[in-house]
């Protein structure tokens, strides 16, 4: 008998239209442009054959989640096993510039130190202030994507934005940036 159409899994129209919100997550967490494709196009295979969700866009974030921390614990087993004299942060890919246009170029300047800012922070803030402040996620929704509740929601937010609001003064104020500590991410 053929699913109801309110049974189905998140519909590739809604996956499509949340697209770059998935890349810039998988992004914001793995640091490589290709693995975040990947794993963006991993989420949408393990999606298939799914059925609805209650919040399908929260389903898709935190297939999307558990996939980026699989790749995580993969990538950190492998640099244990084969040493390197490249430094694990020269691996990582930096987020692109931003591209200004009409907007002034204060503000453009701004948006790059609070992106710089925000890819210096631990994974666990990164990643919240992604959901819920860039791609605009409630926070029952990003609660469901995390698999937290939504109180932990509001305390790591209020941690991430206080903490990128100290990194953006120190910076203003010429304090040496310190890079996270390996097991931050």
């Amino acid at each position: 008998m053929p699913r109801r159409a309110d049974e189905a899994a998140p519909t590739e129209r809604v996956f499509r239209e949340n697209l770059p919100a998935l890349y810039r997550l998988a992004y914001a967490l793995l640091r490589q442009r290709e693995e975040a494709e990947d794993a963006v196009q991993d989420t949408w295979l393990r999606l298939a054959g799914v059925g609805a969700a209650r919040h399908p866009r929260g389903l898709m974030f935190r297939v999307l989640r558990n996939l980026c921390t699989d790749r995580l614990r993969a990538r950190r087993t492998h640099l244990r096993l084969v040493r390197s004299d490249v430094a694990v942060e020269a691996l990582s890919v930096p987020l692109p510039p931003p591209v200004p246009g009409d907007d002034d170029e204060a503000e453009a300047e701004a948006l790059a130190r609070t992106l710089a800012a925000v890819d210096r922070m631990p994974g666990e803030l990164a990643e919240i202030l992604t959901l819920v402040v860039i791609e605009g996620m409630r926070y029952r929704e990003a609660a469901e994507a995390l698999d937290i509740p939504v109180g932990t929601v509001r305390s790591r937010l209020n941690r991430a934005r206080r903490t990128l609001r100290r990194m953006l003064e120190e910076e203003k104020a010429g304090v040496p940036r310190i890079a996270p500590s390996e097991g931050s991410r």
